[in-house]
């Protein structure tokens, strides 16, 4: 019988961290930009990856690897 309530609780904490994880990841992916707030982003993005270069902040090479994954980010994300 102790068995049996063991198993149960084993049971209700198994499906408790299931729902916890699922409802945190559906939370996660469902962070909402306004369309003004992604045109800022994809506004600020091209103005580094245009003028970023110029303002010798960092090294040419720094600035086109910066450059890649900000173009990723926009793919991956602002659509």
């Amino acid at each position: 019988m102790e068995l049996f309530y063991i198993l149960i609780i084993l049971l209700l904490v198994l499906i408790i961290v299931l729902l916890s994880t699922s409802i945190y990841y559906l939370i996660k992916k469902s962070i909402y930009l306004s369309d003004k707030e992604k045109e800022f982003i994809i506004f600020t993005f091209d103005v580094f990856i245009e003028f970023g270069e110029d303002l010798g902040i960092q090294s040419k090479e720094q600035h086109k690897k910066l450059a890649e994954e900000l173009e990723k980010i926009r793919k991956k994300k602002l659509k």
